[in-house]
């Protein structure tokens, strides 16, 4: 067998055997297969919302899958595990398989795909859609979508950042087919500027001119100089430190115009004039007398003048 024939049928066995869980785990959330090829066995890992469903009481359900592996689809060795999805709302394949057990429960197809286009926004998504095909509300085949935010559909972007699945809802009128597209949250579209945020600034800090042990020593000798001086309490023990330590004590000398300014405040100041005595204040009698004396005879009219 050729390498390219081998490849090919590994592709549709793995095919068919997603058809098949899909069928069977409708009602635990399937979310998807994946299928290793181990050197002492093949390991068949199975994603679903609820895995509880999978397993089933005491791992019934599961030993069932892997005996139907083995004998319909030829696996050896198979080991079936169970990996829960963390967040179904993000897996397109759980969204559609939910839309279409939905439908063929007799829910109306727009109502439940608006509600789920929102949760899955809520989710963290960046973008959803959601098309719905065949016999919706008319006997002629249309189909709807539903979309929020942006879907890649080309290129790069969309093989590795959009999760795309497929489901189908059988109902009495025929068969509705459901697409499901999710842009996942951690997409980078070529394009889109993302700016960061700035870094905090740290306070700078104050650089010292001189090193912390010569600071200290200036600390220290301005200590013991406070020390020293704060005993002296007169002028006389200042004078004779200065002579100890070779220094000269000046001394205020009074200028010529400090000497003048209390000279003139002397001058501008005015005399007191002491009290006069009883006897400078009184006038002599002998005065009085002879004053009145003079002013009768200027009264008297002279004889000669009658």
């Amino acid at each position: 067998m050729s390498a390219v024939k081998y490849f090919i049928e590994q592709n549709t066995r793995n095919l068919k055997i997603d058809e098949f869980l899909g069928r069977e785990l409708n009602a635990a959330g399937y979310g998807g297969v994946e299928i290793r090829k181990m050197p002492m066995r093949t390991e068949v890992i199975i994603h679903a919302s609820r895995p509880g469903v999978v397993i089933g009481r005491r791992g019934a359900k599961i030993r069932e899958l892997s005996d139907i592996l083995e004998t319909d689809f030829g696996i050896e060795n198979v080991q079936v595990e169970v990996s829960e999805i963390e967040n179904p709302w993000l897996c397109a394949q759980a969204m559609a398989s939910r839309l279409a057990r939905q439908l063929e429960r007799g829910v109306r197809f727009r109502r439940m795909a608006y509600w789920i286009l929102r949760r899955v926004m809520r989710a963290g998504a960046l973008g959803c859609e959601i098309i719905v095909k065949g016999k919706l509300s008319s006997r002629r085949g249309r189909y709807q979508k539903f979309k929020q935010s942006t879907v890649a559909k080309t290129g790069a972007p969309a093989k590795m950042y959009v999760d795309e699945a497929d489901d189908t809802a059988i109902l009495k009128p025929g068969a509705i087919g459901i697409k499901v597209r999710i842009m996942q949250p951690d997409a980078k579209l070529p394009g889109v500027i993302i700016v960061k945020k700035p870094k905090s600034k740290k306070p700078a800090e104050i650089e010292l001119l001189k090193p912390a042990e010569e600071v200290g020593d200036v600390v220290s000798e301005s200590e013991d100089a406070e020390e020293s001086f704060a005993g002296i309490t007169g002028i006389e023990e200042l004078r004779e430190l200065e002579e100890l330590d070779g220094l000269e004590l000046v001394e205020d000398v009074e200028t010529a115009e400090d000497k003048k300014a209390p000279e003139k405040a002397e001058a501008a100041e005015p005399e007191e004039k002491l009290p006069k005595t009883e006897s400078e204040s009184l006038p002599d009698e002998t005065s009085t007398l002879e004053e009145l004396k003079e002013l009768d005879e200027l009264d008297t009219p002279s004889d000669g003048g009658d």
